[in-house]
Order: structure tokens, then C-alpha cells, then sequence
């Protein structure tokens, strides 16, 4: 079942609890609250680059996060570390980040 409001919409309180149960969300509130609470946790949750304030970036060079899944930007960023052209910085929460020069683009 896809979880989008029409559906929650036509299931009964006792069944919308059995599914927050299963996503480990809180069985209390009205119908409407518990949908609330389902439909806002399968929303994408943006992801955000968190660099230390501290941290100058270098004129002419920007920052990018790739995550393990983006095979062919992984592949150019490759290419590019293979030429000097790329600074390896840290990984976090499944994504790697690099600083590269500001005018670099995927194709």
C-alpha cells in the first residue's frame, strides 16, 4: 500500500495504529494526527552539507556531496582525483564529500 492521504483517508483508527506501530511512530492522537505523522515521515528528507564554520572554502573551489548510488558522477570524480583536480574531505551519514573548482559541472 502506498502511503499517501487518500489511502490513510479510508482505513479506520485501529488499522493506522497497527501501522505506526510498525514504522515506530506514536499510537496516540486522532486519525487525523496519526496520517499526519505517516505521510511526514515518508517525505525525502533533504540532505544537508554540514561544514565546520571555521571552514574557509578557497576561492575558486565549491563543495560537493555524491552518495554511494550515484555511480557515473562517482566515476568523474574519479577521473578528476586521478589528475589532482579533486580534495577528498569526510564522510557523513552515506555521503562523500569533495571540493572541487567552482566551475565544475557533471555531464
Amino acid at each position: 500500500m502506498e502511503y499517501n492521504r487518500e489511502n490513510l483517508n479510508k482505513l479506520s483508527l485501529v488499522e493506522l495504529k497497527v501501522i505506526c506501530k510498525n514504522l515506530r511512530l506514536k499510537l496516540t492522537g486522532t486519525k487525523s494526527q496519526l496520517i499526519k505523522s505517516i505521510i511526514d515521515l515518508m517525505k525525502p528528507q533533504p540532505e544537508v552539507v554540514s561544514i565546520p564554520k571555521d571552514f574557509k572554502t578557497p576561492r575558486g573551489k565549491k563543495i560537493i556531496g555524491l552518495k554511494l548510488s550515484e555511480h557515473d558522477k562517482r566515476i568523474q570524480i574519479g577521473k578528476l582525483r586521478q589528475k589532482n583536480n579533486v580534495t577528498d574531505l569526510y564522510y557523513s551519514m552515506g555521503v562523500h564529500y569533495y571540493m572541487v573548482d567552482k566551475d565544475f559541472k557533471f555531464d
